[in-house]
């Protein structure tokens, strides 16, 4: 084995002295190379943004909720009690949501508000990474009336945190026609929640007990948010919730809601995957030509191997490791090209920003406004993986396929 790639080195050495096997072995190359980096590249953004969406959407976005069908959810506390038996559920909160419109200096934007149970320090530590600075949660306080609004509502209307805004609600969150009453509300903005996201056009957070005041209840609630271990077993959790809850009450998902950029991302890496391998096989071509040429180019070589006592599995082994070496190479090329590409991928997409002046993810378009990018070290075992396999079955194959050199006719 050690002498055949002694020897498939050597003729690739010595290729050089023929043009078209050089130039066809050199776009083979490069062709597989940018097959394997194009590759790597798109399955790193694809993980960034899986990676975004658990740990950025869903830091503000419950990954299951369960609201009442009726009127009224007073019984809230019976049901956390009922369903806290399902181990892979890590903490549970009430909250009450409810739109709004800011006004602030005669500008207006319609809101989404949030509140969280601020008793029960659980989203702290997640959404104080996407709080802007100047931010404390200990003065963010209950009964204070203040409010972290999402940077595309601060940005649209001017807001700074310190500011007082004017929100108009509802008198009643469960009102049907709340259009027919409702009631204007000061609050204070503490803080700035941005998320690089859509979110930041349409979210607000604020206390829980804030929120009942404001309601003036002090036990009904809008609903019941539940964080659990897995996010991507939320359907499932769904089912046992449903199974334990007999009376009427309406479960739900983040799957229901943000489920659709899960499934593109998982449709986007069977895509990349079947490209990469169609890539690859195009690619084949070129090495089976390259194995050809060089075949017939080292004819009268075979030749004086077989004069001294070589067998027909020593020059198989040969052309064998003569088209693996052009995978290897291309594979630990493209490879390493792939990585520092990613690596280098978010900021030369700003720069790109920079230059033609426009977001290439436009805010408030795509559920996050900048290109994300996660290396996976199996991901990249998987490319290299398949780019190996697939130049081990083209230059074995190739190789079983050449016709046997006839030795008399070469060296007569």
């Amino acid at each position: 084995m050690i002498l055949s790639l002694q020897i498939a080195l050597k003729f690739h050495l010595g290729s050089n002295n023929n043009v078209l096997i050089s130039l066809v072995s050199l776009i083979s190359i490069i062709s597989i190379t940018i097959g394997v980096a194009i590759s790597i590249i798109a399955l790193s953004t694809i993980n960034g943004f899986k990676y975004e969406l658990s740990h950025r959407i869903l830091a503000i976005v419950p990954h299951v909720e369960i609201e009442p069908v009726n009127t009224s959810f007073i019984d809230w506390s019976t049901v956390s009690k009922r369903i806290r038996q399902i181990p892979e559920i890590i903490c549970i909160n009430p909250y009450i949501n409810f739109s709004g419109v800011i006004e602030f200096n005669n500008k207006w934007h319609v809101v989404y508000v949030r509140s969280i149970n601020l008793t029960k320090n659980v989203d702290e530590n997640t959404l104080s990474y996407f709080i802007e600075k100047d931010f404390s949660w200990k003065y963010f306080c209950e009964n204070t009336e203040q409010i972290i609004l999402g940077k595309g509502i601060s940005d649209t209307l001017g807001i700074k945190v310190g500011d007082w805004i004017t929100i108009l609600i509802a008198h009643n969150f469960r009102m049907d026609n709340k259009l027919l009453s409702s009631k204007k509300v000061r609050l204070q903005v503490a803080g700035i929640l941005n998320l690089n996201s859509q979110l930041d056009y349409n979210i607000a957070i604020m206390s829980l007990l804030d929120a009942q005041h404001l309601y003036h209840k002090t036990s009904d609630i809008t609903g019941i948010a539940i964080k659990i271990n897995d996010i991507f077993s939320a359907n499932r959790i769904v089912c046992k919730i449903e199974k334990i809850l007999n009376h009427q009450v309406y479960v739900r998902s983040w799957m229901d809601t943000y489920g659709y950029i899960y499934r593109d991302i998982q449709m986007v890496r069977v895509i990349v995957y079947l490209s990469m391998i169609l890539i690859m096989s195009i690619s084949c071509f070129n090495v089976i030509a390259t194995l050809i040429l060089s075949i017939k180019d080292k004819n009268y070589d075979i030749a004086l191997i077989y004069a001294l006592g070589g067998q027909n599995i020593l020059i198989r082994r040969i052309f064998f490791w003569y088209g693996l070496i052009i995978y290897i190479i291309s594979g630990v090329v493209g490879t390493g090209l792939g990585v520092f590409t990613s690596f280098k991928l978010t900021s030369l997409i700003a720069i790109c920003n920079d230059l033609i002046g426009n977001k290439i993810l436009s805010k408030g378009i795509y559920f996050i406004n900048f290109l994300p990018v996660k290396i996976n070290g199996w991901d990249i075992l998987s490319v290299l993986g398949i780019t190996l396999l697939l130049g081990v079955v083209t230059s074995w194959y190739t190789v079983l396929k050449t016709k046997k050199v006839d030795l008399y006719k070469m060296l007569k």
